[in-house]
């Protein structure tokens, strides 16, 4: 059986939860443990001999519960190894849990980002206006406000990046609460998040620059190819690179995937959280590969759904303002725009709790997690 790793316990914490997760119970910053009939002990309504909490099982002095032995289910999982559907109800579970933070606040951070994002973007769209002829050539003022525009899509795209990044470490740490029975409030996960910002945003720069570097090597050959015309190598390469590229792109998003939990659940850095991410992974790529993927589709075909209305809405408007091409373009940008928030407020808590979800399944299996996780409720309790 394998031997949890050393952080979990500390000298000063003998008592202590897995390392980020909070300290001992006795000084615990979730709150007192429920009491009385609320928390589901023998007093409790379907309560039954010989167990606390709802749902724990009592444990006698000195015994220590089996590998999996955490049947029943207190937050919005069951502490045991999770099986493909717990992943899913897992997190929608996650969302109803705190649904102020899982919906609230994603709905508020991609609010007043899309807006600033929306902003410039439905300004260049307006400087070139829709219905007008397509072959008239492009006037000064359209030009400029088209540039305009797209200049000024570059601090707002990298504004909008930090507050998603940021905001999916809250999420995370949102879930891992919930997985315990804890509704966070939006001021405690703050608290916790706000030291972790930083990394949170170098990793972000890396991936952006790993991605840009990967496409370079990937793509750089074929296009350089196709520059001198040579056709039929160019295509070569673009397959071969191609697909090479895309094998090792997924790879590294498979290996990677913990990494965001890592830097805000265990407060690791950048470089420690990749070697443990790729620790965590490793022996069930493909298992992690399946449910991400599943995933991404599911969210996809939400947000696709949700955002239709919009989408339709706005080439309403294109006709029906076919005579103010401007104002046309301003109305289609901000239909996209919208539609696009709506469809995102469902997917990215969806997406980082799924994630979540994982990691715990992980150290689950290779740490027993769930065993530190149900002493440190018991001993709450007691």
């Amino acid at each position: 059986m394998s031997t949890p790793p050393p952080e979990w316990v500390t000298p000063e914490q003998p008592a202590a939860g897995p390392q980020g997760w909070g300290p001992a119970p006795s000084a615990s910053p979730w709150g007192p443990a429920p009491t009385g009939p609320a928390a589901g002990g023998p007093g409790a309504p379907g309560g039954r001999p010989g167990q606390t909490g709802q749902g724990w099982s009592t444990l006698g002095a000195g015994e220590r519960p089996a590998h999996g032995s955490v049947l029943t289910r207190r937050g919005i999982v069951a502490l045991k190894p999770l099986g493909f559907a717990d992943f899913f109800d897992g997190a929608f579970r996650a969302i109803r849990h705190n649904p102020r933070v899982m919906i609230g606040l994603t709905a508020l951070v991609l609010g007043v980002t899309n807006l600033l994002v929306a902003l410039p973007a439905t300004a260049a769209l307006g400087s070139v206006g829709f219905g007008t002829d397509p072959d008239a050539e492009p006037t000064t003022a359209q030009l400029t406000g088209l540039f305009g525009g797209l200049l000024a899509l570059v601090p707002a795209t990298f504004l909008q990046s930090v507050a998603v990044v940021v905001l999916t470490g809250m999420l995370i740490l949102s879930v891992t609460q919930s997985v315990v029975d804890r509704r966070t409030s939006l001021g405690e996960l703050w608290a916790r998040a706000r030291g972790r910002v930083w990394p949170l945003i170098g990793w972000s720069v890396l991936q952006a620059v790993g991605l840009a570097l990967l496409t370079a090597v990937a793509l750089g050959p074929a296009v350089a190819l196709f520059v001198v015309e040579e056709l039929v190598g160019g295509a070569a390469a673009l397959l071969v690179l191609g697909l090479l590229g895309l094998a090792v792109g997924t790879w590294l998003y498979v290996v990677l995937a913990f990494v965001p939990v890592l830097i805000v659940v265990e407060r690791l850095g950048v470089v420690a959280a990749v070697r443990r991410s790729y620790a965590l992974v490793r022996g069930a790529f493909w298992k992690v590969l399946g449910i991400l993927l599943l995933t991404g589709l599911l969210t996809s075909i939400v947000s696709q759904t949700l955002a239709t209305p919009f989408s339709l809405v706005g080439g309403v408007g294109l006709v029906a303002l076919e005579s103010r091409p401007v104002l046309a373009g301003i109305v289609y940008g901000a239909s996209i725009v919208l539609g696009s928030t709506v469809g995102l407020v469902l997917a990215v808590p969806f997406l980082a709790a799924v994630v979540a979800l994982l990691y715990v399944d992980r150290r689950i299996r290779l740490e027993g997690l769930d065993v530190a996780l149900a002493r440190v409720l018991q001993d709450e309790q007691a």
